[in-house]
């Protein structure tokens, strides 16, 4: 990789080994020593580190499809996916995992301050084949609605900072590169649910979000082509941002 390339370039190389964040601060995608910290900053943000998504961490598959993305583009990204689909066609699983996208932010005298779980959600590609069994019948059509669902929508599960390092927009820096590299792979919603925390609304538009109402459900009609609507869980709200698409 040239020195001469800017820092904040989105490649496989600055993924893997980080960004300049805060002071002492770099994001990066995180690796099996790192999970102790996530799970214990999950805990934080009010959620689990699920298991499964652990051991995809650990074997080193959790964001191959991005990582492929970063490398190779659109092409790149969507063929490591069909490919992820294919081989576990029983079980898709595997297939989201590999468009899972685990970051943390590591200081470098204190380890691992913050951390961010994002990650294509299979329930809604799931829900949306339950709303159109009439309609959609064929099993390759339905198949295909179940990869769209995995290659254009991404949830962030959890944003959270250690309290000892928070001030300094490392929840801000974690957003950021979570937006660029599911924006760099072309997804059309980003989205996630957020409790009535004071100061959280405000958090997230400052980071590119728009915050929905109370009571409103999201609508997938940009991505599955009919209005295919989700819903927030009780007393949360949507936060959603929505790329620009490369030509």
């Amino acid at each position: 990789m040239s020195g001469n390339k800017p820092a904040g370039e989105i490649t496989e190389h600055k993924l893997v080994h980080g960004w300049a964040s805060a002071p002492r601060v770099r994001v990066r995608q995180a690796v099996a020593s790192d999970l102790p910290a996530v799970a214990k900053l999950a805990v934080l943000a009010g959620v689990q580190l699920d298991d499964y998504l652990a051991d995809a961490v650990i074997a080193g598959t959790a964001g191959m499809a991005l990582r492929a993305g970063l490398r190779g583009g659109w092409d790149g990204f969507t063929r490591c996916m069909a490919e992820q689909f294919f081989a576990y066609r029983d079980d898709p699983l595997p297939a989201y995992l590999a468009a899972a996208l685990v970051l943390v932010a590591e200081h470098r005298d204190r380890s691992v301050v913050g951390a961010l779980i994002a990650y294509p959600p299979a329930h809604v590609a799931q829900d949306h084949l339950g709303f159109t069994r009439h309609i959609i019948t064929d099993p390759r059509e339905r198949g295909k609605l179940v990869m769209v669902g995995a290659t254009a929508i991404a949830k962030v599960k959890a944003v959270a900072v250690d309290e000892s390092a928070r001030g300094h927009n490392i929840g801000g820096s974690l957003l950021k590169r979570c937006k660029q590299v599911y924006s760099h792979c072309r997804y059309q919603i980003i989205y996630g649910q957020m409790p009535p925390v004071p100061g959280l609304d405000a958090f997230y538009r400052r980071n590119g979000f728009e915050v929905l109402a109370k009571g409103t459900e999201l609508d997938l009609w940009v991505v599955f082509g009919v209005h295919s609507r989700i819903r927030a869980g009780q007393d949360e709200r949507f936060f959603i941002h929505q790329p620009a698409q490369l030509p």
